[in-house]
């Protein structure tokens, strides 16, 4: 009697787990026909969402247009010149000497013949004059400036000398008593220098020009 109601008690479990696992069998098959249909209907979609090929308006060919490089640097052609202009350059502009070499200052103009009639005569005055020394140092907040001559140059105190840079006069200095032998101190004559104009070093110490 146990041993039937045991048999039986084990034929309920077994049947109640063969059914349980039917079941998971189900929804598990049941989960894959809603994924499968779910993957079919995004494809659709997608489809969709995308135009064939065969729908698409080909777009017009553009030619290839062929592009010139730019030139490296330092090759770029020079045009030819103008004769005529050529011409006239060499007539108006040429030198003594050939070429078109500018003198670097009126002195070396005249050495090399060339005329210089556009200078007026207190300017060739001014240049004609021979510099007796350079200003080697300019103390302007105390007005004053150090020459690179002194007695040996014959400079001595009181002396009365002019600043001259080309062929302008920028301004009167008076030699003081600080004089050496190859140094001297001068005062400037700030009301005797035009407003704009500062004395440098390298301007050139000259006599005072006859008026």
């Amino acid at each position: 009697m146990r041993l039937t109601q045991f048999a039986l008690a084990l034929t309920i479990i077994l049947l109640a787990i063969t059914g349980y696992l039917a079941w998971e069998g189900q929804q598990a098959a049941k989960g894959a026909r809603e994924e499968l249909a779910f993957v079919k209907k995004q494809q659709a979609a997608d489809r969709a969402a995308s135009p064939e090929a065969s729908s698409l308006v080909p777009l017009p060919s553009v030619p290839a247009t062929s592009v010139t490089p730019p030139p490296e640097p330092g090759t770029i052609a020079k045009k030819e010149a103008d004769p005529e202009l050529a011409e006239v350059m060499a007539g108006a502009g040429a030198l003594p000497g050939g070429g078109l070499t500018v003198p670097k200052s009126v002195i070396q103009a005249e050495s090399q013949g060339i005329s210089t009639n556009t200078l007026t005569p207190m300017q060739k005055q001014v240049l004609a004059i021979p510099a007796v020394a350079k200003v080697k140092t300019v103390v302007k907040e105390q007005g004053f400036v150090v020459l690179d001559a002194g007695s040996k140059a014959g400079l001595t105190k009181g002396q009365q000398l002019e600043v001259r840079r080309d062929s302008a006069i920028l301004g009167k200095i008076t030699v003081t008593d600080s004089i050496e032998e190859t140094e001297a101190v001068a005062d400037l004559d700030f009301a005797s220098i035009p407003t704009g104009v500062s004395i440098e070093p390298g301007d050139e110490v000259i006599a005072p020009v006859s008026r």
